[in-house]
């Protein structure tokens, strides 16, 4: 019977989160059709337009998602049942809080540091908050790590993919504004 319940609440944990993939597919897949018919695009041919790319990319996972969105209704029967009686005792977790501080701290990366810093600033600040979080290893490995990880990725991107990355701080911007 407990095997039974557990399959019953994956089943309904799989109802949301297939829904929630197909909802963010078809957002990809709308993003990949405004790409197609972009001004600035209209000079590329259809083939390498990163539209087709996006557009694919957004259906499969719209596809995967409503599939197992759909098996995982049908796997756990009542899916809104299950989530209101799961959702309580889940709340109560440590696994859920900390889930709670990752949240924060990516939407504080993302929203916060990644426009109002250099890309060099915020994410080693971003990288060792997220590995204290999950208890990563000693703080000197967290800081080497932070650091080659932060250095790897400027390179690769900003330097051979070209990729413009944040590089002032907001006040920076600000002030040449007001000039």
């Amino acid at each position: 019977m407990e095997r039974t319940e557990r399959l019953r609440r994956r089943r309904s944990l799989d109802f949301f989160m297939g829904f929630a993939f197909a909802a963010l597919g078809v957002f990809v897949a709308l993003e990949g059709v405004k790409a197609l018919g972009d001004e600035y695009l209209k000079t590329v041919p259809t083939v390498t337009n990163p539209g087709v790319t996006t557009l694919v990319i957004g259906s499969l996972l719209a596809l995967s998602g409503l599939s197992i969105g759909v098996i995982g209704l049908l796997g756990s029967g009542k899916p809104f049942a299950v989530a209101a009686e799961a959702i309580p005792e889940v709340m109560r977790t440590k696994g859920f809080r900390k889930g709670l501080v990752v949240i924060a701290e990516i939407a504080v990366y993302f929203f916060v540091l990644w426009n109002n810093a250099p890309f060099v600033v915020s994410t080693p600040i971003f990288l060792v908050g997220m590995m204290l979080t999950f208890k990563a290893g000693s703080w000197w490995k967290i800081l080497i790590i932070a650091a080659v990880t932060t250095a790897l990725t400027y390179y690769i991107f900003a330097m051979l993919a070209v990729v413009p990355l944040p590089s002032e701080f907001i006040w920076e911007r600000l002030a040449r504004a007001g000039k």
